[in-house]
């Protein structure tokens, strides 16, 4: 049960924020009562805190492991982090592209989450900055970039392409016009 509305919790989040979260709407999704939600969650903040606590972690455990499995090849690593942008669920390019951006740009989060989020943004920086680095070292790219400002470049480049991708129709049409670019950011390291 308590994963059911997890998925349900996040779906809400994602498509339409913190003030669209709602344990009535859930709990007739899964044919059951709001007594049994508060069962398992307390409010609507602690749902919210552990629906954004497992997409961060996720993320920042597949860029861990992209950075573990794509060490010494720095320009290979680029189409999978771009692949993961895209990932949907069902795998359908028609449909809308995921994004925390509708839940953290909501004026009635509550500030754990704001935390939750700048902590997790810290930590897939820390990552992109490792990732450089050691691109760096093995003489993949050049060794006169600044690091942590090529980590930054990257990292509002990841957010500004999901934040497109919420605008337009369709994730097919997102990739059409968006595709490529990390690749081109990474290649004007060579």
């Amino acid at each position: 049960m308590r994963d059911a509305i997890l998925e349900i919790a996040q779906e809400q989040l994602i498509r339409g924020g913190y003030s669209k979260l709602n344990f009535a709407t859930i709990a007739k999704e899964l044919e059951t009562t709001r007594a049994n939600l508060h069962y398992h969650f307390k409010n609507k903040e602690t749902l919210a805190i552990e629906v954004m606590r497992q997409y961060a972690g996720y993320y920042i455990n597949e860029f861990q492991r992209l950075r573990e499995n794509y060490r010494g090849n720095f320009f290979a690593l680029w189409p999978e982090i771009e692949n993961m942008i895209w990932m949907q669920p069902d795998n359908n390019d028609d449909a809308k592209i995921d994004s925390c951006v509708t839940l953290v740009s909501d004026p009635d989060i509550p500030e754990a989450i704001t935390l939750l989020s700048k902590e997790s943004f810290n930590k897939i920086h820390s990552i992109l900055t490792g990732i450089i680095q050691d691109a760096v070292d093995c003489g993949e790219i050049r060794n006169d970039i600044d690091v942590d400002r090529e980590a930054t470049r990257c990292h509002v480049l990841m957010m500004g392409i999901n934040g497109c991708g919420q605008h337009l129709l369709t994730i097919g049409e997102a990739k059409k016009l968006l595709s490529g670019l990390i690749a081109e950011w990474a290649d004007s390291l060579k």
